[in-house]
């Protein structure tokens, strides 16, 4: 072979082999990954995140940085991951509003839930609670429904805040009944808890751990959670399907996604990754005790469900009347 094109052989050759490492470079977790959460710290998605991201930092061979940035109903951090970088390094634990209520509870958004993002796995789902006063004096579904149309003004009830699921819940309540029930929003579920303990507000929908204990204590008299399962935290207490509410099976959702154009190769790592930080019992039972109820699907089911979850709360939103400027 000639000299020139031996040289040119070799220099190919280089370029080529600089080509794969830097090819496998990019299928690698190669600095600390940050982990964007929509919600302040000591919420339940800071809850989610610290105690599964030991395991997961394992998994990846890289620190799990946990950066909370709450804001706009959680479109805040949603829109900042939408917008990063799509080499693995910065990844969206998103949740049930900005990915599926807020598409109709906001006139427009700057990110598309679907469009946008590469999902990565869902890893938990938060329930909810209704609760009574005992002043109110009901004990079930059937009871508040039956005061509910016997009330002129119907019932009012306290919730986290507007546009919330727990905000949708009670316009479900209100069209499985026939009757007016009148939504008070709260800035946070422990103001609209409290308020429902001390009566000022007779019945509350509202996230399950701060109303656990006042559940064991008598003060709150429950009606049903949430999900399709019973709650750890309150096992004698019912579903709302079993309570009456055939078919509601509901509760906040919370799943790891990246920027569109991820590498599929390190999503399926930190699919994987969650999957196993799932499979610890001592996270599993942090969890539990914190009122979340592990549920794992891999990337593309959860997918689906994202997709599926904005078509189905939708109308509710528009039931509800809620809307956010």
């Amino acid at each position: 072979m000639p000299f020139t094109s031996r040289r040119k052989l070799l220099q190919w050759l280089s370029l080529a082999a600089l080509g794969v490492t830097q090819a496998n470079a990019q299928q690698q977790f190669t600095k600390p990954v940050r982990l964007i959460i929509p919600g302040p710290p000591g919420g339940a998605s800071d809850t989610i995140a610290r105690v599964l991201s030991e395991d997961i930092s394992k998994a990846i061979g890289q620190p799990l940085v946990i950066e909370p940035r709450p804001g706009v109903g959680g479109n805040l951090a949603t829109d900042m991951v939408a917008k990063a970088p799509p080499d693995g390094h910065t990844i969206l634990l998103g949740d049930i509003g900005p990915l599926a209520i807020n598409l109709t509870l906001f006139p427009s958004l700057p990110f598309d839930p679907i469009r946008d993002f590469e999902p990565i796995a869902r890893m938990a789902v938060f329930p909810w609670i209704v609760v009574a006063h005992p002043s109110l004096g009901v004990k079930s579904m059937k009871d508040l429904f039956e005061l509910a149309r016997k009330s002129p003004s119907g019932i009012s009830f306290g919730t986290p805040g507007q546009g919330t699921p727990m905000h949708l819940t009670g316009a479900f309540l209100a069209k499985a009944s026939g009757a007016n029930f009148e939504h008070i929003p709260y800035k946070g579920g422990g103001p609209a808890t409290l308020d429902v303990v001390a009566g000022h507000v007779k019945l509350g929908i509202v996230g399950l751990p701060p109303a656990a204990q006042h559940v064991k204590s008598g003060s709150l008299v429950p009606i049903g959670v949430s999900t399709g399962q019973r709650s750890v935290l309150l096992p004698d207490v019912p579903t709302l399907q079993e309570a009456g509410l055939t078919g509601f099976d509901a509760g906040v959702w919370y799943g790891l996604l990246a920027p569109k154009g991820t590498p599929r190769a390190l999503t399926e790592k930190l699919s994987a990754a969650v999957q196993v930080a799932l499979a610890n019992p001592a996270n599993l039972e942090k969890l539990r005790q914190s009122g979340v109820s592990p549920s794992f699907l891999n990337g593309p089911s959860f997918g689906a469900f994202i997709e599926a979850e904005g078509k189905r709360w939708g109308p509710l939103v528009k039931a509800s009347g809620a809307k956010v400027e």
